[in-house]
């Protein structure tokens, strides 16, 4: 295991521990609901609560439409522009929640480019954009018969006879329903009741060919009948572990904590209730004071961290190459495996916090930043939405600012921000 920090050790380098004061929780909600907090968000927001403006975002995560009218043709790109034309989009000051759930769901979902093209892998992220606030199973149908993902997990030419099983056991045990909530001859089921789709290498459509699929009765679930991927997915999005696992998974992203039993029983429940759609599942868990007890409750994914540098350096002063996320650890269709990217404490690793400071290195402060941003501790850490900031991280900004040239004390400033534990942890 790489050398890490534990999350205790890290709040001892100087995270207060006391409330959070309501510009805090309001940066907070930024960071959870959109990617970052950007400079003049929380000012811009002040005339509502922390929990008005929570759900005001929700709203506006449901009026913003998905972005397929600014991808350009993929035929015209590579994967490189592909992940700068995403990761625009996410450090753009008008990502929403939309964005946000777009990426959840790729890390909870997600596919690879090493297995797959770049027109299957852009179709996919639309088809993440469009489902992210829509219903589950909708979302869910749609992936298990999306070309990516036909190639990520070796559904395409599986046939009924002799399946491929991989997508059928890790729908289940990391997209849908969890360890245990299943057994062998279910994935055996399933994966002839899946079999029959194709990726054409000629044409590059996605097709069902029917005399690859497995037509005859199984038992699964405890219903014996012919079964389709349509009837697949309906049978394991019925499952009440399905409610369970998806509101678990949500939950952790977007509170920064494990669910309590009752807590998970109640989340589980309301999204159960809806028949999985996911606007009630997410307004439970942000409608409720538990959101609001975890600021700076995990660590910032390297995505994450790299949107909210962007946003405070602004895109003139750093507009990193795309690749610039492999020293970090985590490029957009690039998961390390079909668990995506962990979401714990090995983001705090030595090594990622080396490369995390070596980036801020690369900024070139613009003409624009220089002239709107003044070196003063209390200015440069609520431009960075840094609220409440310890007392070690402002001494060691006050330091820079007293005993080094006014003419990098910008830089240093930024830099001591952007580097600091409260910056690290979302």
């Amino acid at each position: 295991m790489p050398q890490t920090l534990s999350r205790r050790s890290f709040f001892s380098l100087g995270i207060r521990t006391e409330t959070p004061s309501e510009d805090a929780l309001r940066a907070h909600v930024f960071r959870r609901l959109t990617l970052a907090a950007h400079p003049g968000d929380v000012a811009r927001a002040r005339d509502q609560s922390p929990h008005e403006l929570a759900m005001s975002l929700i709203d506006e995560g449901y009026a913003a439409q998905p972005s397929a009218e600014s991808l350009i043709d993929p035929a015209e790109m590579n994967p490189e522009d592909f992940v700068g034309w995403w990761m625009k989009n996410l450090w753009s000051p008008e990502a929403t929640l939309r964005d946000r759930m777009t990426w959840f769901w790729h890390n909870h979902i997600p596919s690879s480019f090493e297995k797959s093209e770049l027109i299957y892998i852009a179709a996919q992220q639309q088809l993440l954009e469009t489902h992210a606030l829509g219903n589950f199973r909708d979302l869910l149908q749609a992936i298990t018969i999306d070309g990516a993902m036909l190639r990520y997990l070796d559904g395409s030419y599986s046939e009924g006879d002799d399946p491929n099983e991989n997508y059928a056991r890790e729908v289940m045990e990391l997209f849908a329903l969890g360890v245990g909530n299943y057994t062998e001859d279910d994935v055996r089921v399933a994966a002839r009741g899946l079999s029959g789709w194709l990726v054409d290498y000629e044409t590059k459509e996605v097709r069902f060919d029917r005399d690859r699929h497995y037509d005859r009765p199984l038992r699964f679930f405890g219903v014996r009948k012919r079964w389709t991927n349509e009837s697949i997915i309906d049978a394991i999005c019925d499952q009440p572990a399905c409610a369970r696992h998806v509101a678990a998974a949500l939950y952790r992203h977007l509170v920064g904590a494990e669910p309590g039993g009752e807590r998970l029983d109640e989340l589980a429940d309301v999204f159960r209730s809806n028949d999985l759609e996911i606007r009630p599942l997410l307004e439970a868990i942000v409608d409720h004071p538990d959101f609001f007890q975890h600021v700076g409750g995990r660590a910032k994914s390297a995505v994450e961290y790299l949107v909210g540098v962007i946003a405070a350096f602004g895109t003139d002063s750093l507009s990193p190459d795309p690749w610039v996320l492999w020293n970090l650890g985590q490029v957009p269709f690039r998961p390390p495996n079909v668990a995506g990217w962990p979401g714990d404490e090995r983001w705090l690793t030595a090594s990622q916090l080396l490369a995390r400071t070596s980036l801020l290195f690369q900024a070139e402060l613009s003409d624009r930043l220089i002239s709107a941003l003044e070196p003063d501790v209390d200015k440069v850490l609520e431009h960075c939405g840094i609220y409440d900031a310890s007392q070690s991280t402002r001494d060691a900004m006050q330091q820079a600012a007293d005993e080094f040239p006014f003419d990098a004390t910008l830089e240093l400033l930024l830099g001591i921000a952007l580097a600091s534990p409260e910056f690290q942890l979302a």
